[in-house]
């Protein structure tokens, strides 16, 4: 993503003037990690905000029963990390795939937003958002099946268009769903069976969204 592209989308983030975005990416630093980076162990102090710009990360704890659990999970234009302080991780937070991110101190980001209160406006309507994903993710996990929300998640990660490249690890799909990675496979190779969707290495495509909708019981 080149310095363009970042104004771009920090504009649309923020809902701000390219002017304003310009002060952002200069107070942040651009990081890329790769496919099963930690950003941050649970238990450990952190002091930095991460800001997406692409990829996906989960945020995963481990149970008393020694299995992981999904506490959420972040994508494009998503803020996560020691906001509005630093403080313990309660989680771990680890990339799938990859992820690109904007970097910045809790505190420097703070003195961002004391010096320009135009930025709250739009990190509110960010973590608004997010803190809806958050009851929705809620929701679903006490009203949808297993395999529905399976599909809930890949409808939520193919976005606005029909084509995942590179395609979701199924084991990552299936934690965000909060079900097995054998509930995953079996429902994603159902849709591939049925030909709902297309998959190879390089892409996942949905040739029917209302199929797919459909079976989101």
């Amino acid at each position: 993503m080149d310095y363009n592209d970042r104004l771009s989308a920090l504009a649309s983030f923020f809902q701000c003037s390219s002017e304003a975005a310009a002060k952002l990416n200069e107070a942040m630093s651009l990081v890329e990690y790769r496919h099963k980076d930690t950003l941050i162990h649970q238990g450990d102090f952190g002091s930095h905000i991460w800001l997406a710009l692409d990829g996906h990360a989960q945020m995963q704890v481990i149970g008393v029963d020694g299995q992981v659990r999904l506490l959420n999970a972040y994508g494009p234009g998503e803020i996560f990390g020691a906001f509005p302080e630093p403080r313990e991780s309660l989680a771990d937070i680890i990339v799938q795939h990859k992820l690109v991110v904007l970097q910045i101190s809790a505190a420097d980001m703070i003195q961002l937003l004391r010096e320009n209160p135009d930025f709250g406006l739009g990190l509110s309507k960010i973590l608004g958002d997010q803190f809806h994903s958050v009851l929705d993710r809620m929701a679903a996990r006490v009203t949808l099946t297993a395999i529905g929300r399976v599909y809930s998640e890949l409808l939520k990660t193919v976005g606005e268009g029909n084509e995942i490249s590179p395609p979701p690890v199924i084991a990552a799909l299936a934690l965000t769903a909060q079900t097995t990675r054998e509930t995953g496979s079996r429902a994603i190779n159902a849709l591939e069976r049925r030909g709902i969707i297309r998959r190879n290495e390089e892409r996942l495509e949905i040739l029917s969204r209302s199929m797919l909708k459909n079976l989101i019981v």
